[in-house]
């Protein structure tokens, strides 16, 4: 065979053999050294993603995977395919999984490995918005007050977890002083506080004998001598300085022919005798009866002689009828001093002075005095001077100015104008996924306050506000009641009344700056419009359980709060309100509203992040350990006639 044919022939061979051979063929580095890597040889090696032996889909001409081919090869190692723009397979640009308490972190940003990793946060950092376990407000800004953790935070008045000691929250309110009302406010919460009002008027049995009382109104006031006041056991009182009750210095009673003498003379025991002398002595001033002027030189020729003559007043031997000498001058009323000049003598005469100084037990209540400078006043209603038992007096009797006209507080009421949900957001399925918390709800509650649909007279919602009475001084506090309360249509003239069901009671206490309430730190989901604080000439009450009706479904919020913002002093309109609560879950899951078109649903299917509901993220909060949602309306209000039964 020709050489030029050898050579063919060996070449075919060769390349017929390489053809067959599944081992990849070597490929020594010019030094000896290991084999370099061969890109399309059907093997990955060292440098490669991938060979497939030629270019493909997946595995490109330098042997690295097809990313952006639209396709995720995740058997080639692909996470996710920058070519797909969105939904499943689409490559990451952000990683924040709404999560506060994870640490996001986006991994090879830009390729087909894009993936995310998030991390639980363990460590406490203030304004991050997460408030790892184990933590609470005293060592991280973001954790909300929790009531029963053991520590007093921002907005708690105690712990219930603490047992004794400081920030101990209080069980009972005895401070033993018998001149307090002790009352406990907010008992088994983390905002029980106690209260201890003065005891200012007497009140028979009750253990306490307030400043100005005495054994007179109160029983429980032991007499004292010296206060003014003729009390049980007392001849007179020290303290009287005139008048009735007044303790006597001298006994003379202007009768000549009576011995006067003082015994107990400085003491409430002090008292006259007067006893009458009937014996004949020259110079006594004194002619006893049947005497004359040879048996007592004291008496008057022709005294005693049954007839009126020259400057006698009367005749001592005249015992009654026109002539007769007077021996008592009480005329019957009880505003008179009345007095004896010369008794049993024929120049005897009565005088009858008018009582205008106020003096305690002299039965006479004179003109200008009022019970509390006499107590022979009566209290009067409309005086202007409040009197026990008055709660009020501002000089006349008109009702609906603050005082009834029977001088009883009437309360001040508030009437909601607007109300609307801010927080948590309403959301159901309509075709997709729809917020109805404007659209709906809060179109519905406008609806309902200004109102009256079912035609029974009265407005179909009033949320009202009373106070018990009205207080804006700084650091004020006053009972409030919230009631939704019965009132008239139309809304132009209305009048309210308290509603079927009891009211809510709270104390609300007033403030002349700063903040009143705002919502609690990561308990909103910044919708729009946001919550709206309270600040400035306002009021917050303190926490208690109330029911909300809202869509036609009653919402049990504990915790609840309402805080407003006076529009003068006195107001008559709330301009900036807060009202807010929270509502567990399991209350939420037996709350049934209904929808229209849909039917009834329980609430927690149209809150974020409840059983059902359709909003890819959640809403929820934590409160004491239990879940739930922290509900927040803002609402205005203006004052409105109020009546009681």
């Amino acid at each position: 065979m020709p050489r030029s044919l050898l050579a063919l022939a060996l070449g075919f061979a060769l390349a017929l053999a390489a053809c067959g051979d599944t081992t990849p063929p070597s490929n020594p580095k010019p030094d000896g050294g290991e084999a370099l890597s061969v890109c399309g040889n059907g093997t990955v090696e060292p440098g490669e993603d991938c060979d497939d032996g030629a270019a493909s889909a997946h595995c490109d001409a330098s042997c690295h995977f097809a990313c952006g081919n639209g396709v995720v090869d995740s058997a080639l190692g692909e996470a996710c395919d920058t070519a797909i723009a969105s939904g499943p397979g689409a490559c990451p640009a952000t990683c924040d999984d709404g999560q506060a308490c994870t640490t996001d972190t986006l991994s090879n940003p830009g390729t087909c490995q894009a993936v995310c990793e998030h991390t639980d946060v363990t460590t406490a950092t203030d304004g991050d918005g997460c408030c790892p376990a184990g933590e609470d407000e005293t060592t991280d800004n973001d954790c909300a007050p929790l009531c029963g953790d053991g520590v007093v935070e921002s907005g708690e008045a105690c712990d219930t977890g603490i047992t004794s000691g400081a920030g101990a929250c209080p069980t009972s309110c005895d401070d033993s002083n018998a001149c307090t009302s002790d009352t406990l406010v907010n008992p088994g919460t983390c905002q029980a506080v106690c209260t201890g009002l003065q005891i200012v008027l007497p009140t028979d049995g009750d253990g306490c004998c307030p400043t100005n009382a005495n054994a007179t109104n109160d029983n429980d006031c032991a007499p004292a001598c010296g206060n003014g006041v003729l009390e049980a056991g007392e001849a007179c009182d020290t303290g009287i300085t005139s008048g009735p009750g007044a303790c006597p210095a001298s006994c003379d009673d202007g009768q000549t022919c009576t011995a006067d003498t003082l015994s107990n003379a400085g003491t409430c025991q002090a008292a006259c005798v007067n006893t009458a002398i009937t014996a004949p002595a020259d110079g006594d001033g004194c002619c006893p009866s049947g005497e004359t002027t040879a048996t007592d030189n004291d008496c008057a020729p022709g005294c005693g002689d049954g007839v009126v003559n020259g400057t006698e007043l009367c005749d001592t031997a005249i015992t009654s009828g026109p002539g007769a000498c007077p021996t008592d001058c009480d005329d019957g009323v009880a505003c008179t001093t009345d007095t004896l000049t010369l008794g049993g003598t024929c120049q005897a005469a009565c005088t009858n002075t008018t009582i205008t100084t106020p003096a305690n037990g002299d039965t006479c209540c004179p003109a200008g005095a009022n019970a509390n400078d006499d107590s022979d006043c009566a209290p009067v209603c409309g005086n202007g001077v409040i009197e026990a038992p008055e709660q009020c007096d501002i000089g006349d009797t008109v009702p609906g100015d603050g005082c009834s006209a029977t001088c009883v507080i009437e309360p001040t009421a508030f009437r909601f104008d607007t109300l609307a949900l801010r927080d948590p957001h309403i959301f159901v399925t309509i075709f997709s996924c729809t917020d109805v918390t404007e659209s709906a709800l809060n179109s519905q509650l406008t609806t309902n306050l200004t109102t009256d649909a079912d035609s029974d007279g009265l407005l179909d919602l009033s949320p009202t506000l009373i106070f018990r009475p009205l207080t804006q001084a700084d650091a004020s506090a006053t009972p409030m009641e919230v009631d939704f309360a019965s009132c008239t249509a139309p809304l132009s003239g209305t009048q309210c009344s308290p509603g079927a069901e009891p009211p809510a009671g709270f104390t609300a206490t007033s403030q002349t700056s700063g903040t009143c309430l705002a919502p609690d730190v990561g308990t909103t989901s910044g919708y729009s419009p946001a919550v709206a604080a309270v600040s400035g000439a306002c009021f917050a009450s303190s926490a208690s359980t109330l029911s909300v009706t809202l869509g036609g479904a009653s919402i049990p919020l504990t915790h609840a709060r309402v805080a407003a913002t006076y529009d003068v002093d006195p107001a008559t309109h709330l301009t900036t309100g807060l009202l807010e609560g929270f509502l567990s879950e399991a209350a939420a899951d037996s709350v049934i509203v209904p929808v229209p078109l849909l039917g009834d649903r329980a609430l927690s299917s149209l809150l974020p992040g409840g059983t059902g509901s359709c909003p890819a993220t959640t809403d929820k909060d934590v409160v004491d350990g239990v879940t739930g949602w922290w509900f927040y309306l803002n609402f205005t209000a203006s004052q409105v006639p109020w009546t009681e039964p």
